[in-house]
């Protein structure tokens, strides 16, 4: 099933208003299996190959930290809403990935997606780039990382 999803890249989170932010902490164990830490919350979440998930438990810290030593890959962020528009919102990403600010926009219909045009605000879409989802971008070497963000950051 395709996502309603739209995602943009921004340089700063600067001018926007903005709810207060919800730290996420993503390990990816391998393509079908990541925990993460969301605030004090701790999740195990099966994907399928199109990156849906398709199962979420919640873990205790233990099996979190236990499983989380298993990972290929470790994705910070936090995530904010855009206060004048829930369909927005807006990840700042930390670590690794700093410097990259993806903007996500939601839809509830194809014909709403088809019609959406871009805030003035938003840059370059990246929605079929490896910068548009974690699993991706927890692929990506620095180096590919590196140029990837150049791409699209003018």
């Amino acid at each position: 099933m395709r996502k309603l999803t739209r995602r943009f890249i921004i340089d700063s989170l600067n001018n926007l208003n903005l709810s207060n932010p919800i730290r996420y902490e993503r390990y990816y164990i391998n393509d079908r299996l990541r925990v993460q830490r969301k605030d004090c919350k701790y999740l195990k979440e099966i994907l399928d190959d199109d990156n849906n998930i398709i199962e979420k438990v919640a873990i205790s810290k233990i099996e979190f930290l236990n499983l989380k030593e298993r990972a290929y890959s470790e994705i910070i962020r936090d995530s904010y809403l855009l206060l004048e528009d829930s369909r927005i919102s807006i990840k700042k990403y930390l670590g690794k990935y700093i410097g990259l600010y993806r903007v996500e926009v939601t839809f509830n219909s194809i014909e709403e997606e088809n019609k959406y045009i871009k805030e003035s605000w938003m840059g370059s879409e990246i929605t079929n780039s490896p910068l548009a989802f974690d699993k991706y971008l927890s692929k990506l070497s620095n180096e590919e990382f590196e140029e990837e963000l150049k791409k699209y950051l003018n």
